[in-house]
């Protein structure tokens, strides 16, 4: 169905909207529209976020965005008695990483990730983030939901291939969202809402589990993501916290075609220069910004930065806008 069709056939309804400054009333608006979660902020900013959704039939649209921080649903949370969804995320801005059933993904802007409500599972959004969020209800998967449900936390690019009509899909529910012409009185909802969910399982259902290399790859970028502000991070140091030899670490990553030492030195420099033009730190000076994300040859900052991104501290910081287009994966 075309997006004017679409627009002719459903007429608007109000569509549940939120702003908050607060994680506990984030946290509240998310159990409205997805479900129970803890919400832990990171970093000392101020935090912010949003949540906009609207309903096609069963299949919820949630856009999701706001400050880095880490989304828990633990075991305290899920009741047993409550039915199962499953959740399809595209992320549209950010980096960030899902844990669900003994897996861990990475995840950037483009790809897509599912988990399901009825499992204990973790987000962490390093940065700030988008993303679109399709529920679905288990049951109305039919003879896929075991597969579905079992593919969790795996990261499904929409770049290229046939799931780039997946993502074209999402792209559009979401602005359908905003323009609040997702629900209606009328059948066309649930025209839509099957539509969706044929797609979901027709291009989700045949994702291959991760390898065991893959998935410790995951694990060793969410650690380093996780740790940029200590100084002590070094290739030596992960290899340690992941119980394996710093020889099978550089395999693991090979085929990246980069270092991990080099990735983390990007992605420091990328989380200095992010800081450098907030207005809410412009009493911090460069050095201190530095520091909170563990470099601490403030000497060279400016060299290693204008090397980086062609600006030094004082040029990025005296500009007032800093876009890096993306942040950028292992082998960039």
């Amino acid at each position: 169905m075309s997006s004017g069709a679409l627009e002719d056939s459903v007429p608007p309804r109000p569509v549940a909207a939120a702003e908050t400054d607060d994680g506990d009333r984030f946290a509240a608006h998310l159990a409205r529209s997805l479900a129970p979660l803890r919400v832990r902020p990171l970093g000392d900013g101020t935090f912010h976020s949003s949540v906009r959704s609207a309903a096609a039939g069963e299949v919820q649209v949630s856009v999701v965005s706001g400050s880095p921080c880490v989304l828990t649903r633990g075991p305290e949370l899920i009741d047993p008695g409550d039915p199962a969804f499953l959740a399809v995320a595209l992320l549209r801005e950010g980096r960030a990483g899902v844990t669900q059933d003994g897996r861990h993904c990475l995840l950037g802007p483009g790809d897509l990730v599912n988990h399901v409500t009825s499992r204990p599972y973790e987000v962490t959004f390093w940065e700030p983030y988008e993303a679109v969020v399709v529920t679905v209800p288990v049951a109305a998967l039919g003879s896929h939901a075991d597969a579905l449900s079992g593919r969790t936390a795996v990261a499904v690019g929409t770049d290229c291939g046939p799931r780039d009509v997946v993502g074209v899909l999402f792209e559009g529910l979401a602005a359908k969202v905003d323009a609040c012409t997702l629900g209606a009185a009328s059948r066309s909802k649930e025209y839509l809402a099957d539509a969706i969910v044929s797609l979901v399982i027709a291009e989700l259902v045949d994702i291959a589990p991760q390898s065991a290399g893959d998935d410790l790859a995951d694990r060793v970028l969410a650690h380093c993501l996780a740790s940029l502000s200590d100084p002590g991070l070094t290739v030596e140091s992960v290899a340690r916290a992941h119980g394996v030899s710093v020889r099978y670490l550089h395999k693991v990553l090979a085929p990246t075609g980069s270092t991990l030492s080099a990735w983390i030195r990007r992605q420091r420099l990328e989380r200095v220069c992010r800081d450098l033009v907030d207005e809410s730190l412009h009493g911090r000076t460069a050095a201190a910004i530095a520091a909170r994300w563990g470099v601490t040859d403030t000497e060279h900052l400016s060299r290693a930065l204008k090397a980086e991104f062609g600006m030094t501290a004082g040029e990025i910081r005296r500009s007032g806008r800093w876009e890096r287009g993306g942040p950028r994966p292992l082998h960039a």
